[in-house]
């Protein structure tokens, strides 16, 4: 009995420190990872409010890292399933400003714009923001969507000849075969 009271002594004084150190640590952005998976399940499942909710917590958990883009585009596109074009254009502008080297999120935006009918604004605003050479990708993208193909090509040509070995130039020139492909 003395033995068995003993160890039990002696296992509840070196186990309690572990209880006593655990780590409680709250990580935001994996749980902005978490919420914007259970947005996605969501958006699959077509419950719109619910996939939103999760892609605001996720936002607002994680609102200014390049993984966040992510979240923001998610939103920006369930807000356009739902046929909100104007609530996704921030989303779509936010996610470009925090990825700036995703083709995919430029091609979100430029589409977005030609369902807001901003084409021809924002087209006269790109061709006059010359302190980028990334601002050509949006505007290659622009006259795409407004319908002049070659010169939306041959000023997304340009941009990679220009920029080689920028992550983006794949993405573009990927879409150039595309879209050539059809013409």
């Amino acid at each position: 009995m003395f033995i068995k009271n003993f160890l039990i002594s002696l296992l509840i004084i070196f186990l309690s420190p572990i209880f006593a150190f655990a780590d409680h640590e709250i990580k935001a952005q994996n749980n902005a990872y978490q919420h914007n998976n259970q947005g996605i399940n969501y958006l699959k499942e077509k419950y719109y409010f619910g996939a939103i909710k999760e892609f605001q917590i996720a936002i607002n958990l994680n609102p200014n890292s390049q993984a966040s883009a992510v979240y923001y585009v998610n939103l920006g596109t369930t807000y356009e399933k739902i046929g909100y074009d104007e609530l996704a254009k921030p989303c779509f502008e936010k996610a470009v400003s925090l990825n700036i080297l995703c083709f995919d999120y430029y091609l979100k935006l430029a589409q977005n714009y030609k369902k807001l009918g901003l084409l021809d604004e924002k087209i006269a605003l790109y061709h006059e923001k010359t302190d980028s050479p990334l601002n050509n990708v949006l505007l290659g993208l622009l006259y795409i969507q407004k319908g002049d193909n070659s010169l939306g090509i041959t000023i997304l040509d340009d941009f990679c000849d220009k920029e080689k070995n920028l992550l983006i130039t794949k993405g573009v020139k990927k879409y150039i075969k595309e879209i050539t492909k059809d013409l």
